[in-house]
């Protein structure tokens, strides 16, 4: 682990979670589960010399929260671009629809969350109940402020975090994960209206208040979810006591509508999932800074110096920002859980939790 360089060496070749870096050089495989044709997950694909997909895979961007779903999709040059694409436009405001869900799932403004079952010293784990969703969660550790995980696009949050990740955290305070809607595992469909980033915090608010989770928290997301963790805190500045991004991206507006314009959105390995609402791209931007609370951006060293770049313009949004390099692919809490780990341990010693 190193504080950031003034510049990170190029990487091409292996190819971890969404990011995409061409030419491919050499087989990229997952460090986590073997790739199988059949049930491979986004952590990793097969590919040759030539950027042929050796093997398919199945997974999802944005999940069906705003999100695409694909099956065996063929790698090609334009991969990465038009997954960046869809974070643009799902912060944007252009969001996609879901798939036969119920639109009574969907949460109505003003509700208070009820809960259906709040966890104790030893059930941690089940259900809540709230806006006529069902979102499922896991949580363990004691202590404050509660960390609160947010996963990428496509898995459950639930077993997004791996389990010696998580425990080195609990060893300091408590730890909580969830669902997010249409992620499977326990939690709802979600609506089958275009939702925005407002509608993910409103998500995340009422599961917060539902598990009566007492602010301020420590919000960590990796991937899409360090997007929906700046959303949160960029609301609710008030309720965030450290906001820690692990592999969040921020894209240009401007560029994602001139590559949706160059390259369109069809799906033709997935015509049975979601549609692209017709919306132009509204540029998103945060009035910088949103808060005076700690940040932690953590970058990866696969995704090169452009990634770490694009992801050093995060400093903005505190005066107390800082930017640390891990060495490993996209998905770093698989590939260096104990590094990416002891970073926010050591945000919390720094905010006095236990």
């Amino acid at each position: 682990m190193s504080v950031l360089p003034s510049a990170v060496p190029e990487r091409t070749g292996a190819t971890h979670g969404w990011r995409i870096r061409l030419p491919f050089q050499q087989i990229a495989a997952s460090p986590c589960e073997e790739l199988r044709p059949a049930d491979a997950t986004r952590r990793g694909t097969s590919v040759t010399a030539g950027g042929e997909l050796r093997s398919g895979f199945r997974g999802s961007v944005l999940s069906n929260e705003g999100v695409v779903m694909w099956r065996d999709i063929r790698i090609n040059v334009q991969h990465r671009r038009r997954v960046a694409i869809l974070g643009a436009l799902v912060a944007a405001g252009v969001v996609l629809t879901g798939c036969g869900a119920d639109a009574s799932r969907a949460p109505e403004p003003g509700r208070s969350p009820t809960p259906t079952s709040v966890p104790s010293a030893t059930a941690r784990a089940g259900e809540v109940e709230f806006d006529g969703m069902t979102v499922a969660y896991r949580c363990t550790g004691e202590g404050s402020p509660t960390v609160i995980l947010e996963a990428g696009s496509d898995s459950p949050g639930t077993q997004e975090w791996p389990p010696a990740f998580v425990a080195q955290i609990a060893e300091v305070t408590t730890v909580c994960m969830y669902n997010r809607l249409g992620t499977g595992g326990g939690s709802s469909e979600p609506p089958d209206h275009p939702r925005t980033f407002d509608d993910l915090v409103s998500v995340l608010d009422g599961v917060l208040g539902a598990l009566e989770l007492e602010p301020p928290y420590v919000i960590a997301g990796q991937s899409f979810g360090g997007n929906i963790a700046i959303a949160y805190a960029a609301a609710h500045p008030d309720r965030v006591a450290a906001l820690v991004t692990i592999e969040a991206y921020r894209d240009d507006p401007a560029e994602m509508a001139a590559m949706q314009a160059e390259e369109g959105f069809t799906w033709e390995d997935s015509p049975e999932h979601v549609d692209l609402v017709p919306t132009s791209v509204q540029g998103y931007s945060y009035a910088m800074p949103i808060g005076e609370f700690p940040v932690l951006i953590i970058t990866a060293t696969e995704d090169g110096e452009r990634g770490a770049q694009n992801q050093a313009q995060w400093l903005g949004l505190s005066p107390d920002s800082r930017q640390v390099v891990i060495e490993g692919p996209h998905d770093l809490q698989f590939a260096a859980p104990e590094e990416v780990a002891g970073e926010i341990v050591d945000l919390l010693a720094r905010l006095g939790a236990g």
